[in-house]
């Protein structure tokens, strides 16, 4: 038989803790887009750019 589950009470915020934390959730979140975009600039800088001018060759005679 499974005992009882236990119920944790919240804690209260202050209005600092709050703030605090908010600060610290946008730079996690700005730091993540930053390093999402520089991913995107190093896959974009090893496209090449003459690739498809190169994939069907024109056979005129």
């Amino acid at each position: 038989m499974r005992g009882r589950p236990k119920v944790y009470t919240a804690s209260p915020i202050s209005p600092s803790d709050f703030a605090s934390t908010q600060k610290a959730r946008a730079a996690a979140l700005e730091r993540a887009d930053n390093e999402r975009a520089q991913k995107r600039r190093d896959s974009d800088a090893r496209l090449d750019v003459n690739a498809s001018k190169w994939r069907y060759v024109c056979t005129s005679n």
